[in-house]
C-alpha cells in the first residue's frame, strides 16, 4: 500500500468519515495505477494530483512504483 506523510494520516483521520472511506479506496487504487491522477506543474511539479469527490484532492508522489500520499486537502487549499 502506499505510504502515509504525516500530514496526509492527520488529514485523513480530519476527513468526515464517508469521505475518508472514499480516500482509502483511492489510495488503495493507486498501488495499481500510479499516474491515476493528473501531474502538476510549476511549483509543485513532479507531483501529481487525485480527485477525491468535486471538493478535495490527493497530492501525491509516484516514482519506481514508490507511493508516498503528502496531503489530502480542500481544493482551495491543495495547491498553496
Amino acid at each position: 500500500m502506499a505510504q502515509l506523510a504525516r500530514r496526509a494520516k492527520k488529514d485523513l483521520e480530519n476527513l468526515p468519515t464517508p469521505l475518508a472511506d472514499k480516500a482509502r479506496t483511492i489510495i488503495r487504487r493507486l498501488d495499481n495505477e500510479p499516474h491515476l491522477g493528473k501531474k502538476l506543474v510549476g511549483p509543485l511539479q513532479g507531483k501529481r494530483s487525485a480527485h477525491l469527490g468535486r471538493s478535495h484532492r490527493i497530492i501525491y508522489t509516484a516514482s519506481d512504483g514508490h507511493i508516498v500520499v503528502l496531503t489530502i486537502s480542500h481544493r482551495r487549499d491543495a495547491y498553496r
